[in-house]
């Protein structure tokens, strides 16, 4: 029995790793109601997708004069890349147009990032750090919160750190077994995480470079496998760029331009609080001493004169995007999450460096207690983490009950309606076939152009709750 226990005891950790993962975040997936930001927009877009998956749009009937810059407010939506509202749509499509359905793309890439996470802690390192990894990735709030829709950019992010894991563990795979198939694989992924989340996706090169030198690539074999990966993420990505900006053009073009605003501009009210935001952050999100397993790793990899590829790897993928993002005006919490296996395998290798000096190396006493504060706390500072910001999923979001009053009209219109003095017509349209505005009377002008165009106009009472047809 003994003998099986062990054989079998990292599978058997694992399961209930995932099963903890999925569990926590099926049940923050449950809020009845869309959230503000970006959820909505995404919900909604994806939604319009289902009959017509190349041409995303926000307003899908916009009756009334719109800047084609506001992308909350416009038509033709580009603001982002078009996979992740594919993939919603298509839950749309399997599942019917629901909140949990919005969802259902995340939960799934959220619990195979706990598996690809504990992949590559046993590829880097050992089994044991890959499911001290896995573990801090299924339980961390903030990827559980961002996968269930309550994070800005929610599942943008969460699908965009799935995909860079992927194609670093096929970049793995490829150095280790020089197989063109598996760099090709890599580079789909690439492109995958391209129309997910744009150019940050390219952080998947330099680590696959580290890794060729670590396994000892040959000059050439280093040229070709880095080349094929490229040219197949450019394959991925590139046809929905050209489609975009030959049918698109103006929303395309803004939209490009906009997102080199966000390295020089202050966007969507987020403050600016320096070069130094993410790094402090980064003890909120993960925990209080992650400091320490980051200097641990600069000081193990100066150690080796930067010969240790392994390291190197986990280096390049934490620090190029932290030091990117931390130069840009913009600064939202998603930005650098898909660094977030990286900190988890770095963590969980400090973690048992540290137990293995505690056993066989540490002699004094102080040392020896210092080192179990610091063992107990790399694992319940992450615990407390989750505690205090998925609360289980038993709080309430405050808005869910404009939300519940909305879903009371989702068979009364025709797709010919619009609904006047809708608060958040964002959601109402989601819940419904109308179109909706927050104005609360029209011109003459537009009462009568949209009359003609054989649309009913209604008007919402926001205290009675009810909506009435204006004449």
């Amino acid at each position: 029995m003994n003998k099986f226990f062990k054989k079998y005891q990292y599978s058997a950790l694992l399961i209930i790793i995932l099963v903890v993962g999925l569990a926590l975040r099926f049940r923050l997936s449950q809020d009845k109601c869309l959230h503000k930001w970006d959820e909505r927009f995404h919900a909604l877009v994806a939604k319009n997708l289902i009959n017509h998956p190349l041409e995303p749009t926000l307003y899908e009937n916009p009756l009334l004069n719109y800047d084609y810059k506001e992308w909350y407010s416009n038509h033709i939506w580009v603001h982002k890349q078009p996979l992740p509202l594919w993939l919603i749509a298509t839950s749309y499509r399997i599942f019917g147009v629901t909140e949990l359905a919005t969802r259902i793309p995340s939960f799934l890439f959220s619990v195979l990032a706990i598996f690809i996470t504990y992949l590559l802690g046993q590829a880097f390192f050992t089994k044991k750090t890959g499911i001290l990894s896995a573990f801090f990735i299924s339980i961390n709030g903030v990827i559980i919160e961002i996968g269930a829709g309550r994070i800005a950019t929610d599942h943008y992010d969460i699908l965009f750190l799935a995909f860079i894991e992927i194609s670093i563990l096929f970049a793995y795979y490829n150095s280790k077994n020089k197989s063109t198939s598996l760099a090709i694989l890599s580079g789909i992924f690439i492109g995958f995480a391209i129309i997910t989340k744009w150019l940050p996706a390219l952080i998947v090169l330099p680590i696959h470079l580290t890794m060729l030198l670590q396994f000892k690539a040959s000059k050439n074999e280093i040229i070709k496998f880095l080349l094929f990966s490229f040219i197949a993420s450019i394959v991925i990505a590139a046809p929905w760029q050209i489609y975009i900006l030959r049918n698109f053009t103006l929303e395309a073009k803004w939209e490009y331009y906009h997102h080199w605003l966000h390295l020089s501009s202050q966007l969507d009210g987020q403050p600016d609080d320096g070069w130094l935001h993410y790094l402090n952050n980064i003890r909120i999100k993960y925990s209080e001493i992650i400091y320490i397993p980051l200097v641990y790793l600069v000081y193990k990899l100066a150690k080796s004169k930067f010969r240790d590829y392994t390291l190197l790897t986990l280096f390049i993928w934490i620090s190029i995007p932290l030091i990117f993002f931390s130069f840009a005006k913009t600064k939202m919490t998603g930005y650098i999450l898909f660094i977030s296996p990286a900190l988890f395998i770095v963590t969980a290798f400090f973690f048992f460096d540290l137990k293995d000096k505690l056993i066989n190396e540490f002699s004094s006493k102080g040392l020896k207690v210092l080192s179990w504060i610091l063992l107990v706390l790399m694992i319940a500072l992450p615990v407390r983490y989750c505690f205090e910001r998925t609360s289980f999923g038993f709080e309430k979001p405050k808005h869910e009950e404009y939300c519940d009053d909305y879903k009371k009209f989702q068979n009364r219109f025709q797709k010919k309606s619009v609904v006047l003095n809708i608060e958040y017509p964002i959601e109402f349209m989601f819940y419904t076939n109308a179109t909706a505005y927050s104005i609360n009377k029209l011109e003459k002008s537009d009462f009568e152009a949209i009359k003609n165009k054989g649309y009913k106009i209604y008007y919402y009472n926001k205290l009675e709750k009810t909506i009435s047809e204006v004449n």
